[in-house]
Order: structure tokens, then sequence, then C-alpha cells
């Protein structure tokens, strides 16, 4: 997956004129969110096999507490290019469905907490867990912020950043490629790329007229700083 420049993976997608809109401003990904109780963008398993047939680019299958039977099912109703887990799975199962769907990309979000709330020992913890799903199969990890809110964890699609210097720390060591989502928008994601360097950008609500549906304006927007950032950077390379 690792390319020159920055991926770009747009979540949230719950129609085909956003997932084509997403194609047109020059997206990598676009994300469906399978089921998840929390996200006011869920869809469910019928609706989102819909997005996935015939689609112009690949797509990501977002799943929450799912077991390994579970998400077999879904990868074969559904056809996604990727599968990404917002929960942890089971290392041994992680192995297993690479072994049974090798052309799947399987991706894993970490979740980190907002900026200056991180210990040492929370970093080594990122680390080795990078270093065992890199063991199990895994093809990329999504580094996201986690919240507490009334009604408890929320993982991903909180529109919060996370600590970016220490997902630069993770990126350095990673064996994988590295994501950065949580909190970015058209006007701090040159800052992200900037201090973070990351292989893809994931966002979701940054990019939203309302949740569920995108903002086209700030969708070429956000695409258009990170496609600049990427010709400046490899100017400076030379």
């Amino acid at each position: 997956m690792k390319r020159d420049g920055c991926r770009v993976k747009i979540c949230g997608i719950t129609c085909p004129e956003d997932r084509e809109l997403v194609y047109r401003a020059g997206a990598d990904y676009f994300g469906v969110i399978i089921d998840v109780p929390y996200s006011p963008r869920r869809l469910s398993i019928e609706a989102a096999a819909d997005l996935f047939k015939n689609a112009p680019l690949p797509g990501v299958a977002l799943v929450f507490q799912r077991n390994k039977e579970q998400i077999k099912q879904i990868v074969e109703h559904c056809r996604p290019q990727v599968v990404q887990f917002l929960s942890p799975m089971l290392l041994e199962s992680l192995y297993e469905l690479k072994r049974s769907f090798p052309i799947i990309s399987w991706w894993q979000s970490l979740f980190l907490s907002p900026a200056g709330t991180v210990s040492q020992a929370d970093l080594n913890n990122l680390q080795q867990q990078l270093r065992e799903l890199a063991g199990a199969g895994a093809d990329a990890v999504m580094l996201d912020t986690v919240v507490k809110t009334s009604a408890g964890m929320r993982f991903g699609g909180t529109g919060q950043a996370s600590d970016w210097e220490l997902a630069r720390s993770l990126l350095e060591d990673s064996p994988l490629p590295v994501f950065l989502a949580g909190g970015i928008n058209p006007s701090n994601v040159r800052k992200a790329m900037e201090m973070v360097h990351p292989d893809g950008i994931d966002l979701c609500s940054g990019v939203e007229a309302e949740p569920g549906r995108k903002d086209p304006k700030k969708l070429f927007e956000l695409l258009g700083e990170i496609r600049k950032w990427e010709k400046e950077n490899t100017e400076r390379m030379r």
C-alpha cells in the first residue's frame, strides 16, 4: 500500500452521490460504517453492499465488535476491498481472516487520547500492538481519537484531534503503514501532515455538510491542500 505521497480515505459514506463525489475529488478510498451502534452514519449490511457494488474506487468496510464468523459474512456479502476494525480483533482471528481472504487488506484502528494525556507506558503498549498486528498479517493501522462521553467511550468519529506528536513517534518505528485520523479538516490538514508525515489521512466529519452527507467545497479544498503539500514536499526533497 505504501506509495509516494499520502493516501486519503473519506469515511462515513452513506449514498452513491457522495461515493462519486469523493472519487471525483481524488480520494483513494471511501469508507462505509456497517451497523456500528454509536455512529449516526451507520448503514445496514444490505445498504453497504449496494455502495460497494461497481464502485469507482476501493471501498473500506468499518466494523465494530464483530467476531470472525460475522466478519466473514460481511466480506462475502459486501465484497469490500478493505476491512477496518474499529474495535480490537483477536490476533489469531486476524491471522485466519488474512489466510481466508488474502486479496483483502486488513486495517486496525488504534485509539489515542487527546493531546497531552499519553504516558510513556501508553507509547510502549502501542508500539507493541503495532509489532503484533504486523506479525498477524495486518496491512495498515489507523490512529484515531477516543473520548469519554455521557453515553460512554466513543471510538472514532469524535471530530477531536489526537496527540499528533505521539502519532509521529509511533510512525517513525512502525512496521506498518499508518493513517492519521481524528479532528482533521481543510484548515489543519497541512499542519497534521507537516507534524506527522503519515502514510495516509482518514477523515469524516471534517468534510461534512451534516452527519452522513459530504460538503463538496470542503472535500475539494481538503484534497487540494493534501496534493499541494505532496508536491511541495517532493520538491524540497530533490
